[in-house]
Parts: C-alpha cells; sequence; structure tokens
C-alpha cells in the first residue's frame, strides 16, 4: 500500500463536509461546517454542467439514534421528551431546525490525507478540499420505510437558481447592445422576496425592493463580438413579462455560442467565494497546461467505465442564416455563412505525445455521405456580423454531437465541466483531449467515483498504422 507507483493506491478514504453558508454575496464565504450530520450521512450526488444550473442532493439517516443514557447526560435535547422517553419529534431531521427550504450550503470533497511520498498531480488534487457546489435548499424527501429505516434527502441548486425568478413586469430594450442589456437584466434581479404586490408597468424603471444579482459579471476570457459592446442604434429586444432571468440570458448564450454558470474563484480554496459568468463557450479555450496532469484519465488506472458515440448522417457540412436587416430602413437581406474551418479552435492535440491532426466532424461527413448545408431563414434583429456570429454557433453546435464520450473514473473532486480531460490508453481514434460538459460526483457506500460526459467535434481519419 505504500508504493505511490501503484495505479490508485492513494484513494482509500474519501471524505465530504456540509457548509452552511449565509445570503449569497460577492467576496469569500468561510461558512459553518454542520459536524451533526457527518454520522448521517450516506450518500452525496454533485451534479454539474458546463452552462445553466447545477444540482446536489444529500442522502441522510434520519434516526434519532441517541440511547436514554445520552438523553439524560444532556444529549439530544431537540426532542420533546416525557420521562426518559422521546414523544416528539421520534427522527432527526423532522422540525427543519438544522436544515430548512432556502439555506444555502456548500458541499467539499476530498480523499483523507495519506501519508507517501513522490504523488502524481492528480494524487495530490484529491486530498485538498474541493469546493463542488453552493447554493440553496430547495426540495426534501422524507422516507419512513420498514425496509432502509428513515431517511431525508435534501436537494438543491447552485446560485444561478435566484435567475429562475419569473420577470415581473415587461421591458422594451431600443437602440440597446447585447452588454447593456444583460448588465440591466442582472440589475433587475431581486435576491429576497418584494416587499409589495408589483404595479403593472411597461417601463425599466427598476423596481425599489430589487437589488441585483449580488456577483459581478466576471471577465470573459475569450472576447465577446465586437457588436455585442459595440454601438447598436436600431437593435430591439424584450423582456418578456413571466419569463425568467436566466431563460432570457440563455436566449442570448445559445444564440452567440456563450456558456452561463458560476463556479469558485479558487478550487484550492472553498472559501474563495464565488464568481459569475457570462462568456463564449470555453471548449475553444486550449487545455489548461498547468493543470493538465489532473485530468489524465488512462485506461487500467483511473479509467474505470469509457463508451464513446459516433453521429455523422446528421452533421452540417455548412450553414446559413438569412433575414432582414435589423435596421428597417435597409430592405436588402443578409446572411452568415460557417464552414468547418471554424471548428479548428476547438480541435486541439498532444502535439507531444505524437497524436495525429483532427478533421472536423462535419468534414468527415461530407466525404462519406457528401455536402449536407443546413440554412435558417427568416430570421430576424440581424445584420451581417450578427448573422455570421449565429451561422458559427449553429455549426459548432451540430458538430460538438459528432463524438461524444460518458466515462466513470473514481473520484476525482477538481475534474468537472468547462475543463479539458485527457484519454489515454484507449489508442485512436479516442485517444486526446475532450470537453468535459458534465460531471456528477458521487459520495456513497463505494466510495466516490466520478461520470463525466465530454465531446470533441473531430476525430483522426483512419488508417492509423496500427497491427
Amino acid at each position: 500500500m505504500g508504493d505511490a507507483a501503484r495505479p490508485g493506491s492513494t484513494y482509500f478514504v474519501p471524505g465530504v463536509r456540509i457548509m452552511k453558508l449565509g445570503e449569497l454575496r460577492a467576496g469569500r464565504e468561510e461558512g459553518e461546517e454542520l459536524t451533526e450530520l457527518n454520522p448521517d450521512i450516506l450518500r452525496v450526488d454533485v451534479t454539474r454542467v458546463n452552462t445553466g444550473s447545477c444540482q446536489y442532493c444529500i442522502t441522510l439517516n434520519n434516526w434519532f439514534d441517541t440511547l436514554p443514557a445520552d438523553r439524560r447526560a444532556g444529549f439530544g435535547q431537540r426532542e420533546l421528551l416525557r420521562g426518559a422517553q422521546p414523544l416528539w419529534p421520534r427522527f432527526k431531521y423532522n422540525d427543519f431546525s438544522v436544515l430548512n427550504f432556502g439555506t444555502r450550503l456548500r458541499i467539499d470533497m476530498r480523499y483523507f490525507p495519506d501519508p507517501i511520498d513522490g504523488l502524481s498531480e492528480t494524487d495530490k488534487a484529491a486530498q485538498r478540499w474541493v469546493p463542488m457546489i453552493a447554493g440553496p435548499i430547495t426540495d426534501m424527501r422524507f422516507t419512513f420505510a420498514s425496509g432502509e429505516g428513515a431517511q431525508l434527502t435534501v436537494c438543491g441548486e447552485d446560485d444561478l437558481r435566484m435567475l429562475k425568478q419569473k420577470n415581473r413586469k415587461k421591458v422594451d430594450y431600443w437602440g440597446v447592445n447585447e452588454h447593456d442589456v444583460i448588465i440591466d437584466v442582472l440589475r433587475r434581479v431581486c435576491p429576497k422576496p418584494p416587499t409589495s404586490p408589483p404595479q403593472p408597468s411597461v417601463c425599466a424603471a427598476p423596481d425599489p425592493s430589487c437589488t441585483g444579482f449580488p456577483l459581478p459579471l466576471s471577465e470573459p476570457r475569450i472576447p465577446w463580438p465586437n457588436f455585442v459592446t459595440g454601438p447598436a442604434r436600431a437593435l430591439a429586444e424584450r423582456h418578456e413579462e413571466g419569463q425568467s432571468f436566466l431563460e432570457y440570458l440563455t436566449k442570448f448564450a445559445e444564440r452567440f455560442d456563450f456558456e452561463v454558470f458560476i463556479e469558485f474563484a479558487d478550487l484550492n480554496d472553498p472559501a474563495s467565494g464565488l464568481t459569475f459568468h457570462f462568456e463564449p463557450a470555453r471548449s475553444r479555450l486550449p487545455p489548461d497546461r498547468t493543470i493538465r496532469d489532473i485530468y489524465i484519465l488512462e485506461r487500467g488506472k483511473n479509467l474505470i467505465d469509457f463508451t464513446p458515440t459516433f453521429k455523422v448522417l446528421d452533421q452540417c457540412t455548412c450553414v446559413v442564416v438569412k433575414g432582414k436587416h435589423r435596421v428597417r430602413t435597409r430592405p436588402k437581406l443578409v446572411d452568415g455563412i460557417a464552414t468547418p474551418e471554424v471548428l479548428n479552435d476547438e480541435l486541439h492535440r498532444d502535439e507531444a505525445r505524437g497524436d495525429p491532426p483532427l478533421v472536423p466532424g462535419p468534414e468527415i461527413r461530407r466525404r462519406i455521405y457528401g455536402d449536407n448545408p443546413c440554412i435558417a431563414n427568416n430570421t430576424t434583429n440581424i445584420d451581417e456580423e450578427r448573422a455570421e456570429v449565429m451561422a458559427e454557433a449553429q455549426l459548432r453546435k451540430q458538430a460538438r454531437e459528432f463524438l461524444t464520450i460518458d466515462g466513470l473514473t473514481i473520484g476525482l473532486p477538481r475534474l468537472r465541466p468547462g475543463f479539458h480531460a485527457e484519454i489515454r490508453g484507449m489508442r485512436p481514434p479516442f485517444d486526446g483531449f475532450y470537453y468535459v460538459t458534465k460531471t456528477i460526483h458521487t459520495y456513497g457506500g463505494d466510495g466516490l467515483r466520478t461520470k463525466f460526459t465530454g465531446r470533441r467535434p473531430g476525430m483522426p481519419m483512419p488508417p492509423y498504422g496500427e497491427v
């Protein structure tokens, strides 16, 4: 057991802790550990995605399992006693005194430190507390069954849930660029319930009970298109009444291939606080070389299951977006065209390992089945630049379905969406980098496990010269 070179030798005792946080705010959040939950934790699931809300579920033993002697000594005084017998509640968490709806929790995971020299970067990272998710409790399910006893399952979402509130009055935007629209949407979010019923209105005047989304917009790592922050004299947008803030932001994200998500400021520091991101898809960024070793998944070592899937026939070999110009005085039609060359910034490969070049999925489709152009007519509110970006976004969306993977590895808390994982030991065409889009981290009876989903919009073309 002391051989650090043996695969998996340091992954012995997984750990999880539940921290209680205050109201969402920018900056550090230390939190308070709910230590009384520790002996009752049966299972923890954290589901993270590259864009949108992330979720968690915590399953707890709900028996009040202190003995009469313990109660006489002063333990378990949340119970109402009649003599030495518990009268109410019979169960630990029924009275909502420890966990309640809206309580913000943070879940941290790690492996307990193993005193072995010469650990790999993967092993070292796995032995530090890693913040997994922070957000309010939204659902509770109580189970009182003879077969498994009394249990409580607490589920919640990350703090992006605040943006799922419904817009209480219609807001029209005239001559405002997308960046300013997004900033105003965040300004109109109400972190707390309104103090008075909303009054019908079509103006954009701020509601006095709304103080805005507490997290500022982070600087994007890939620059936004110029038109997003530039002048838009005739751009017309509307945030409809009853449409959630997140739905409205997601419309822009899908139109221009953006991701909207919340992440911790520093994965090495669980108390570092949260950051809000609305930025171009991170799959276009090259793999982070400073943490590359953390995301190498190898057959026979830490890669347990691996299932790749190809979808070739429905690939678009080019995308054309057509429509009327956003300026009504310009009656001409505009169009934007995207070809497979735009995918080159997502076809990452490890040249040091001798990985062959990757061919985009749409090009492979063209070589096998012929051309398959996709045309979107009657698109509104566009100009030449917007049409081109929208065409590119649609082509990328289709191409990312070309090669997708599902896998299972040992619990790796730092393996999460928004980064690239490197698959090794499967040989061509499967070895190489994949953008992680979803992870499910599970702490339970079989230890710590991580399921992951990834994508790559291309592959090396055969033959591979293997015998």
